[in-house]
């Protein structure tokens, strides 16, 4: 006899509960110094935690460029956000406007994004996870309290020389 349908909603309902009480749980472990300068040997370095406006503050690093920039420069950038002094996200992201360059750029922020995900886990990064962070492709990956998500998002970047495919590729950690 299968359940009635209500039980299942309860069911998915206390397991996003557990999924997201566990993830918050990790961020609250890291510290604000920790946080912005977990990249900084990799050569994206932030200012340090600062207060944007109210309660909202964080860190950020400089894009850094990777590739020859010819026509559009494909860039790398890091931060951590939160309210007061916590760390709440951090994101890394990689915007490839430069699709002639897109391997030099996704190789690239796979060697930063493992290294951003070993520093706060020590649990090795299924092969699946390591591959959407490659490729660009939705996906997410819970460890030790952190929530590991992969978010891809493309436009087409009009220019009087023509039509160009763009898109983002972020790690976002909760």
């Amino acid at each position: 006899m299968r359940p009635k349908p209500n039980v299942y909603f309860m069911l998915t309902c206390v397991f996003c509960l557990i999924m997201a009480t566990d993830a918050a749980a990790g961020m609250k472990n890291i510290s604000l110094g920790k946080a912005c300068a977990m990249l900084n040997t990799i050569g994206l370095p932030t200012s340090g935690w600062q207060t944007y406006y109210d309660n909202e503050c964080g860190c950020s690093s400089r894009q850094m460029r990777v590739g020859s920039a010819n026509p559009f420069k494909n860039v790398i950038s890091y931060y951590v956000e939160g309210p007061g002094q916590a760390v709440h996200q951090i994101r890394l992201i990689v915007n490839v406007l430069n699709p002639d360059e897109s391997i030099i750029a996704h190789a690239a922020f796979q060697k930063a994004a493992l290294f951003l995900i070993r520093q706060l886990t020590p649990r090795s990064v299924p092969e699946s996870f390591s591959r959407a962070i490659a490729n660009g492709e939705n996906r997410t990956f819970l460890a030790d309290g952190f929530l590991f998500e992969v978010v891809r998002k493309e436009w087409t970047m009009n220019m009087d020389s023509g039509s160009y495919q763009c898109y983002e590729i972020k790690l976002v950690i909760r």
